[in-house]
């Protein structure tokens, strides 16, 4: 009894499958009848060249777009193209510069340097030429000075060394051998290098040489200016006088002593001595030169003063 109910239900599904065939198939049938005779209908045949017209229009469209996108593509390429051209020059162009700069700078330091260098052995040249001019004319000097037969000192040791020949001179100098600005002056100072006439920078000093000052110490007496007179300073300066004519008439023979009383700093307390000839000069310039008097070392060196009017200004 199974085995029938299961051939019953075979025999049912292929019944069920060759009516869905048969359906099928006459449905087939129909839609080629009605598709043939559709395209029989001119109204329809007229649709289909409109429906084929629309697709060609529109992959026609679609083909200008897609050039056109193209076309836009490309020229946004070329410009991008150039633009990186461009910015690739200007990329060079810089590194160009950068580099030309920089071998500007290499060559310009080497030139300092190479200049430095030849500054350097410039002035070891001139070092070594001036201790050798130096110790020649120590030498020379102290011939001169040692030896009695050589009446007149030679000629190398009277001429006069300038420290801007280039410049005009410097008139305050040349009146007072001193300056206010010293070695930063602009002028040329011209001095000898042997006189008779010595000039010993701030010898003599006292109170009453020192400039006023415009406010007084706190701790200064009220009366300071007031207990030192006139006569006080010539009392003092007398016995300085006394004390260095003893030990300066010790070298050969003085003319004139003269004593600047002036209250500017690059002026208070010159002292010139003049001797009868160069070679007291010279004996009292290497014998005083690095002493000390009254606590302060002696600054010698030779003059060549025109006249004593202008040099022993007492303003």
């Amino acid at each position: 009894m199974p085995g029938k109910r299961v051939r019953r239900k075979l025999i049912k599904k292929k019944q069920r499958q060759r009516r869905r065939q048969k359906a099928a198939k006459e449905r087939d049938k129909q839609e080629l009848e009605a598709e043939n005779l559709r395209l029989t209908d001119p109204d329809y045949q007229e649709c289909l060249m409109r429906q084929e017209k629309l697709e060609e229009f529109q992959r026609q469209a679609a083909e200008r777009e897609h050039q056109e996108a193209e076309k836009a593509w490309m020229q946004r390429e070329a410009i991008a193209q150039q633009q990186f051209r461009i910015d690739e020059a200007k990329r060079r162009q810089k590194q160009e510069e950068v580099e030309r700069l920089q071998r500007e700078q290499a060559e310009e330091r080497a030139k300092r340097e190479e200049s430095a260098r030849k500054q350097r052995e410039e002035h070891l040249q001139r070092t070594a030429k001036a201790a050798a001019e130096f110790e020649a004319m120590m030498q020379s000097m102290a011939e001169y000075l040692n030896d009695p037969e050589i009446e007149k000192p030679p000629q190398h040791l009277l001429r006069v060394m300038e420290t801007h020949p280039e410049e005009r001179p410097c008139e305050f100098f040349n009146r007072t051998n001193c300056c206010r600005y010293g070695h930063s002056c602009t002028f040329n100072h011209r001095r000898p290098m042997l006189s008779r006439i010595l000039l010993i920078r701030h010898f003599f000093s006292h109170s009453l040489l020192q400039e006023q000052r415009t406010k007084p110490n706190e701790y200064s007496g009220a009366d300071e200016g007031l207990e030192l007179t006139e006569m006080d300073m010539r009392d003092d300066y007398d016995v300085f006088f006394a004390d260095a004519v003893e030990e300066l008439q010790k070298f050969g023979t003085i003319v004139n002593f003269r004593t600047v009383r002036n209250t500017l700093e690059h002026l208070r307390g010159h002292v010139f001595v003049e001797y009868t000839d160069e070679r007291s000069a010279l004996r009292a310039f290497t014998n005083l030169q690095g002493r000390y008097y009254a606590c302060k070392r002696l600054n010698v060196e030779f003059s060549n003063l025109k006249t004593w009017r202008g040099a022993v200004c007492g303003t």
